[in-house]
């Protein structure tokens, strides 16, 4: 299930299991491009947060973003890791599968 993310459920999201969210917005290009392959992925039972870093400047300064997209995997509400940039398909599913 890809899922929005934002100041009010942002917490809640990624305090259990493992989860993939994705800072960007829907200004960014490579943003808008990447969505559709985050929602395949989602659509397969891997669970995406996504935030629109305009509309989320706190959490996008606490978690240090400064280009679009970047991706942080969080394991129980830790930072696992951290990627920049467009990601096709299997290079999402690899960063995924490796910390299951």
């Amino acid at each position: 299930m890809l899922k929005i993310l934002n100041d009010t459920n942002f917490d809640n999201h990624i305090k259990n299991g493992l989860k993939l969210v994705m800072f960007g917005s829907d200004m960014c290009h490579y943003c808008v491009k990447q969505e559709p392959i985050l929602q395949d992925l989602a659509d397969h039972n891997i669970e995406i947060g996504k935030i629109d870093a305009y509309k989320t400047p706190e959490l996008t300064q606490k978690y240090g973003v400064t280009s679009f997209p970047t991706f942080i995997l969080f394991k129980f509400g830790d930072i696992v890791t951290r990627f920049s940039g467009y990601k096709d398909k299997s290079e999402l599913l690899d960063v995924v599968l490796r910390h299951v």
